[in-house]
Order: structure tokens, then sequence, then C-alpha cells
């Protein structure tokens, strides 16, 4: 069901975006930056599922992360994401054999210092060559700034569960912040209870 389209902040895994999106615009409406646009002419001939639906193309114009389209979405199609961090839109991609470092023609850090999550989903190796982390939303900016066309973004909306996007923007889940605590989960206490009735002795 993958239509190859980057979609808006928050949009569901594609065949549930797709069911949801009511072709409406208001996403494309409420960013300032002209980023989403509506799949329309020969894309939409020749994709016609996709019609009418919000797409970006971040070679040209990537999505900044304002997270102003998903609270605007009246279907859902779009979660109500406001933290830039849990965009989820899919992962930038390093080709190797194009990028500066790498072939080691000159160092350049473009992809990392324009990108809205350094430090975090752009990171540097060895403290200066640029390279992608699990924490990439993928909003293309890195693609968009490479001067040598070396990051394509691999559109792959809601590739994470909400507990690995959790540990990805380095929040803590209420599991672990029992762990941390010391608490014990029920789930805990049925195991101990269970391994003391094993050895014939009463429950703690």
């Amino acid at each position: 069901m993958a239509s190859g389209l980057l979609r808006p902040p928050g949009a569901r895994a594609e065949a549930e975006f797709r069911a949801r999106c009511i072709h409406c615009g208001k996403c494309a409406e409420a960013c300032p930056y002209g980023s989403i646009r509506m799949a329309a002419g020969r894309l939409a001939g020749f994709l016609g599922r996709v019609r009418n639906t919000p797409y970006i193309h971040a070679r040209s114009i990537p999505c900044w992360l304002c997270m102003k389209c998903p609270p605007v979405c009246p279907s859902g199609a779009l979660r109500p994401v406001r933290d830039m961090a849990r965009a989820d839109m899919g992962m930038a991609v390093l080709l190797k054999n194009r990028c500066h470092n790498w072939v080691g023609t000159v160092l350049c850090r473009t992809c990392y210092d324009k990108c809205p999550l350094r430090g975090t989903a752009m990171v540097l190796e060895g403290g200066d060559i640029p390279a992608v982390a699990d924490a990439c939303v993928g909003c293309g900016v890195c693609e968009h700034v490479c001067p040598v066309d070396a990051i394509v973004v691999r559109p792959d909306a809601g590739r994470r569960t909400a507990v690995n996007m959790d540990k990805v923007a380095g929040r803590r889940t209420a599991s672990d912040m029992d762990k941390v605590a010391g608490r014990r989960t029920a789930a805990d206490v049925d195991k101990k209870n269970a391994a003391t009735s094993g050895r014939g002795g009463s429950p703690a």
C-alpha cells in the first residue's frame, strides 16, 4: 500500500492515512512554508489512489517541523502531535558514494548544521562526520540542503510504535519510571507470588 510519497508530520501508516484523509487541504493551508502540496496533475494521474492527498517534496521545500499541520487535520489522518521529535515521517538515508565526507573530497557538515534535531537525529561520528541516527523523523531538511544530493528521505510513516517514539524522544514510559523508582508493577507482584506458591510458602 506504499505510495512512495513523504507525508506531513504525524501521518499514520499509509493504508490508514489514505482511508482517513478527506482531501480537505487544511494541512497545506496551515503550512507557513508551502512545504505541503496536494497530489494532482500527472502525479495523481500516475498514482490515482493518492489524488488530492498531502505530500512533501523535500528536495524542493522540506518540512521545517513547525508542527502546525497535525492539529488542524479534521479526520485524524495526521495524529495531533506537537513535538517535532514525534513527527515520524520517515528516515533519511545517506548515500556514501556521493557524500563529500565519505568520498574524501572535503569536510562538509551542511546536513548536520541545518538539521532541526541536530545532535539527536543527525549526529557527528568521530566528532566531525555527519551520520543519521534513529531519532531522525524524515523532515527532509538534510536532503534539501545537501550540495551533492547525497541524502534522500525514505517515506515510512508509522514505522515506530508509541513506546519506540518515547524512547527516541528521550522520554520514559510508565514501565521505565516504575523501574527507576524501584516500584513493583502488578506483573512483578504476580511473578513473585507464583514463585513463592511454587515453593510451598505463602505469598508475601
